[in-house]
């Protein structure tokens, strides 16, 4: 027995040595990703110095993403090429999870400056204004309805997440010149403004211009009370509606629970 000893660690001298816990050196015999060196006739499990060795690999694997069932492969078949693929491996993973954090870092700070930005003077009367090239990440709406925006906003939260798309927190959204000219009320996409363009059909672009902005208060349904109210400023001001409208919220669900408390920001492209 006391050559055991001099050799082999009992299976709490294991876990202090290793940092682990006893419980967990019997899960990893449990499911033969590290098995004791040996199991004495009194039942006592053995193990040896290099299984130490072993139990840091598998901490650092398990830190750096790995499940233990890919451990447990890597562990069966070892050597230099596999722990070099297994290692690219997860730091792709883990750049993409870096890429994930900062991108919701980015969405609580836009939801921050959200909230905060209506405690400025807003604009309730329509003014003119000369606006940059600004890029949205936009999702096609087919009926308009408001059924169909929320299931299309879902469906559009999706595709940014799982593209890695980083845009801000408040959601656009645009109807044609056609359709608000003709007096009906019809989103055709649902949106979020991004810093830059990127590829593929789900960009759109808000052209520089000349823009009629107002902010409207009231919910979503009765955003069409701003119609006659944009178009008569239009009018008055011998201009003609050059492009589609856009719609920003400036406060929504998330921070209001009163559907008539929303503040939509409006632009309106126009031209001479």
């Amino acid at each position: 027995m006391s050559e055991i000893n001099k050799r082999y660690f009992t299976t709490s001298e294991m876990a202090n040595i290793s940092g682990v816990t006893k419980h967990t050196l019997f899960h990893y015999d449990e499911i033969g990703l590290l098995k004791p060196e040996f199991v004495h006739t009194n039942g006592y499990r053995y193990y040896s110095l290099r299984q130490s060795y072993i139990l840091d690999m598998i901490s650092v694997l398990k830190k750096a993403g790995s499940s233990l069932r890919e451990i447990k492969g890597f562990l069966q078949d070892r050597s230099g090429s596999t722990l070099v693929e297994l290692f690219k491996s997860k730091q792709q993973e883990l750049e993409a999870e870096l890429l994930r954090v900062k991108r919701m870092q980015d969405l609580l700070q836009n939801a921050i400056l959200m909230t905060e930005k209506p405690m400025e003077p807003l604009r309730s009367e329509p003014s003119l204004e000369e606006c940059e090239t600004e890029y949205l990440v936009a999702t096609p709406l087919e009926l308009g309805s408001d059924e169909e925006f929320n299931t299309k906003l879902s469906e559009h939260r999706s595709y940014c997440e799982e593209h890695l798309i980083n845009h801000e927190f408040p959601v656009w959204a645009i109807w044609s010149k056609e359709t608000f000219e003709s007096g009906s009320f019809l989103w055709g996409y649902v949106a979020n403004k991004i810093k830059a363009p990127i590829k593929g059909d789900r960009m759109l672009t808000k052209p520089k211009g000349l823009y009629v902005v107002m902010d409207f208060t009231g919910s979503y349904e009765s955003i069409m009370l701003a119609a006659p109210i944009l178009k008569e400023f239009i009018e008055r001001n011998g201009l003609k509606v050059d492009g589609d409208v856009y719609t920003m919220d400036l406060i929504n669900y998330f921070s209001e629970a009163d559907f008539d408390s929303y503040i939509i920001r409006i632009w309106i492209q126009v031209s001479a």
